[in-house]
């Protein structure tokens, strides 16, 4: 019995080819050398701080910022900053690499800066007690001191208080970076954004703050000062920095100064080129040029290639595209799918345009495919203008050409393939013949 027992023990204990042998895929990842495309991957990580070596076209912003933040330097509080342009232009990466050069300056000078910078577009809500609590946990970090007020329980009045206290124990000199703060809407008229300006801008006169406290507000538009309440708009007046597209030959230029990211050699012909080329597709968004360039690595590292090659990059352009595509699709109403892939299956067979009353005969079509229920064309209209918000199409008010009047006119920001396969993945577009609908559209557009 107990031979019995002490073989059975070690036949259980022994490895099988799926969990514990010398070939199972984990260990085969994770043990032995690796060989891989990086040397530095962090530099191809868009939320790196680079120094301002690094960057590229923006000697002007960047003179800009270091000319506002020297004052600290001299003891004096820093002018406020409104930095605004397109997405993915330089903004939050030029102000926060001065910052951090600022802070060195300041230490060999003895004088205690910092900077605390909160995107307000990542926040769980968009009110003013949650964006004070969070600048709040931000500046407790950096001051090294706990944050010991709860989210909820506690006033607002409450935690403006122990944030300025600790600003004012443990800063000379604090900057707020203020991130995407038209996201920062709140509740009722005035926009939470416009209640906490007049805050911030107002601290050392109201509060007895000695610390010496500014702003730096970045966004994609300026537009955001037209709500101002006039008391906020009246004590809130930064210095204007302005941020443009980039175009590819500057992405070329900015991918170059990231090469050392990759070992010598990793990088093949053409891909700085080709990264560049998509990066100017959307708008001049170095951010993303740079994240795609670390996707395109990474693909190759986990295809166990040595170097980075076009096929790489478009394989993670693909990639991006589809993810983007499925985080917009993902937050939609069933109604707002189905218009939106009615829309996709016309702009489909129709060079990219789906005119509204082509997208409506699709639309009821796959309602009765699916025993739906059929909303008006003024609703699905309503419902594919919403999914313009999400940067997923836009639309024209036209007229002529498809059996004469006036209608509207769909074009998709995203590829549409990406938007018919991403919406197809969801099981109740099984039953759908989209073959079928696809005929039909053409018949409805020809």
């Amino acid at each position: 019995m107990a031979d019995e027992l002490g073989s059975s023990t070690k036949e259980k204990n022994e490895p099988d080819s799926a969990s514990g042998s010398e070939d199972s895929i984990v260990d085969d990842i994770l043990g032995g050398d690796r060989r891989s495309v990086f040397a530095d991957k962090s530099l191809v990580d868009s939320n790196t701080i680079v120094d301002h070596d690094r960057i590229y076209g923006r000697d002007e912003q960047l003179a800009a910022e270091a000319r506002a933040f020297r004052d600290t330097l001299d003891g004096e509080r820093p002018p406020d900053l409104l930095l605004y342009g397109p997405s993915g232009t330089g903004k939050s990466l030029t102000v926060k690499s001065v910052a951090e050069k600022v802070k060195e300056r300041a230490r060999e000078a003895n004088i205690s800066f910092d900077y605390v910078s909160v995107n307000f577009k990542t926040m769980e809500s968009y009110t003013l007690d949650r964006a004070v609590w969070k600048l709040g946990k931000q500046t407790a970090k950096r001051a090294g001191v706990s944050w010991d007020i709860p989210q909820k329980g506690v006033s607002t009045d409450e935690k403006y208080v122990r944030l300025y206290d600790i600003a004012d124990r443990h800063f000379d000199a604090l900057v707020f970076i203020l991130d995407e703060i038209d996201a920062l809407t709140g509740r009722g008229d005035e926009p939470a954004y416009s209640r906490l300006l007049y805050s911030l801008s107002r601290v050392m006169a109201e509060q007895h703050v000695d610390t010496l406290i500014s702003t730096v507000v970045v966004t994609n538009s300026p537009r955001f000062r037209q709500n101002l309440d006039s008391r906020s708009d009246s004590s809130y007046n930064p210095n204007g920095i302005h941020f443009s597209d980039y175009n590819a030959n500057e992405l070329i230029e900015i991918l170059n100064r990231r090469r050392d990211a990759f070992v010598d050699g990793a990088l093949g012909e053409g891909v700085i080129k080709l990264v560049a080329a998509y990066g100017a597709r959307n708008e001049g968004d170095a951010r993303r040029a740079i994240d795609l360039l670390r996707d395109a690595g990474e693909i190759a590292n986990s295809k166990g290639d040595t170097t980075v090659t076009e096929d790489h990059v478009r394989a993670a352009n693909d990639s991006v595209v589809k993810n983007r595509v499925l985080e917009i699709v993902r937050g939609l109403s069933l109604q707002k799918k189905l218009t939106v892939y009615a829309a996709a299956i016309v702009a489909d067979i129709n060079s990219g345009a789906a005119p509204s009353p082509a997208v409506y005969k699709i639309y009821k079509l796959i309602c009765h495919n699916l025993d739906s229920d059929i909303y008006t064309q003024e609703t699905v209209n309503s419902h594919i203008d919403k999914a313009e918000t999400y940067g997923l199409l836009e639309t024209d008010r036209t007229s002529g050409g498809y059996k004469s009047g006036v209608y509207l006119l769909f074009r998709f920001e995203e590829p549409v393939s990406a938007v018919i396969e991403t919406l197809e993945e969801d099981s109740m577009f099984d039953d759908i013949d989209s073959e079928n609908l696809r005929e039909t559209a053409a018949q409805l557009c020809s």
